[in-house]
């Protein structure tokens, strides 16, 4: 579809803390390069997230990491609520 001109978004959530599936953020980033506009968010309700040693940092610094990659390459992004403190 973006190829052909149409706007696209990838939607990169529940994004799970590493305790529950560990996963490269760069990685993901990458083969989404094609899209427009990248949203990101937290796992919510779950208490395995809190379980994780610092999830708040982790979210904080992963959500810095799509915000840095949606800079670089002129895309839009959105960070859902809740996400970052």
């Amino acid at each position: 579809m973006h190829n052909l001109g149409f706007k696209t978004w990838v939607s990169i959530e529940p994004y799970p803390t590493p305790n529950i599936v560990k996963q490269d953020i760069n990685s993901i980033l990458h083969k989404i390069g094609f899209t427009d506009k990248i949203i990101f968010g937290r796992l919510n309700y779950n208490s395995l997230v809190s379980e994780y040693k610092d999830y708040q940092e982790f979210y904080n610094d992963t959500a810095q990491q799509v915000i840095a990659y949606c800079e670089k390459n002129k895309k839009e992004y959105h960070i859902k609520s809740k996400t970052v403190k």
